[in-house]
């Protein structure tokens, strides 16, 4: 390894190779490879400003605000500075700091061993070791997951690092749901067989929040928020590829219901009574039906008056992944508007005897 490093922070190459000699079996062990040598070049900056300065003049231009250190594989680098005696609330003590270095080390022997792989996959595979996520999964579903809208795959792909969300998160959750679902063998095939790795990354992310939501919730749509969801819903009794923006009527004339639009819901109790209805009003053709479903989660969901239901009625409930692109009209129901055409990240077929207690039937 060869130090970059000024007179005055030559005493932190002892702290970086204690880390580097303490650790780096576990991170062998993690990829099950033999040992190998490791040939960095190691830059040491008095301060995280000199490092971000250190960077740019090494031809680094665009560093994230949140960099304290990094790992280049431009250059075979390690980058990092000497945490202070007395740090502030908002700095890293020299404690915490060692676990900042294990993790850039993790890249550096991760790209040693197998070369250049995505940013979200570096970085998932670095929080699986490091110890970040250590309070669990349900804690981070709680807090963070489920308390903002779902990105979209692409968007970690290519923009990682790059939004308000901390891409770190779904990283974490995308390795950790690979290697749980997987297996720790097959998992580190993803590592040496690109055909695979473009396989298995196709909506990765949304089976990963689907998986833990089930595990964690008891349900792999769970919406934390109806009014803020992270997923929608629409009810359909045929069963389709595509969903388009349909013109919409209203016989009351409200004009919040009548537009050129896919409407969803974020209730799957909702979307449930439109899976069913269009089947029951052909069922009940002859006679002088009416429905009502609400926009709100109460109890009826659906009123029905003068219909014939057959006991082995089925429908169709199509999911979608909020994006943020959605209208919510009227504010603050729970109904969504959404003007494109959309694919369905699921399709569920639903059988009516099974939501039917959400709602209520009247007869003459």
């Amino acid at each position: 390894m060869n130090y970059i490093v000024s007179d005055k922070n030559k005493d932190f190459i002892k702290v970086i190779e204690k880390v580097i000699n303490e650790r780096k079996n576990e991170i062998f062990e993690f990829f099950k490879k033999e040992e190998c040598k490791l040939n960095f070049n190691i830059y040491i900056y008095d301060t995280k400003e000199e490092l971000v300065i250190g960077l740019k003049d090494r031809g680094f231009k665009d560093s994230p605000d949140y960099m304290v250190t990094c790992f280049k594989d431009e250059d075979n680098s390690l980058n990092f500075f000497v945490p202070k005696d007395n740090p502030k609330d908002n700095e890293f003590s020299k404690e915490e700091y060692n676990d900042v270095i294990f993790h850039e080390l993790i890249h550096a022997i991760e790209y040693a061993l197998f070369g250049e792989k995505p940013e979200w996959f570096n970085e998932g595979i670095a929080k699986y070791l490091d110890g970040t996520y250590s309070k669990g999964m349900k804690y981070l579903f709680d807090n963070y997951i489920n308390k903002t809208l779902i990105p979209s795959g692409e968007e970690i792909e290519k923009e990682f690092g790059m939004h308000n969300y901390d891409s770190y998160d779904y990283a974490y959750i995308m390795i950790s749901y690979l290697i749980e679902t997987m297996g720790h063998n097959n998992f580190l095939k993803l590592l040496e067989d690109e055909n695979l790795f473009n396989k298995t990354k196709q909506n990765l992310l949304l089976k990963a929040i689907c998986y833990y939501n089930e595990l964690i919730y008891g349900t792999k749509y769970y919406n934390a928020d109806l009014n803020n969801p992270h997923w929608l819903f629409h009810g359909s009794s045929k069963k389709l590829d595509v969903l388009l923006p349909q013109q919409s009527h209203d016989s009351n004339n409200n004009k919040i219901n009548i537009d050129n639009a896919l409407f969803v819901t974020s209730s799957l109790k909702i979307a449930s009574a439109y899976a069913f209805k269009d089947s029951i009003k052909e069922y009940s053709k002859n006679l002088n039906w009416n429905f009502e479903v609400t926009n709100y989660e109460n109890y009826p969901i659906m009123t029905m008056k003068n219909v014939k239901i057959k006991d082995n009625l089925e429908g169709y409930i199509y999911v979608f992944s909020n994006n943020g692109n959605v209208l919510n009209e009227p504010k603050d129901s729970l109904q969504f508007k959404i003007y494109d055409k959309v694919i369905p990240y699921d399709v569920m077929e639903v059988k009516y005897n099974d939501y039917k207690d959400n709602y209520k039937v009247i007869r003459n």
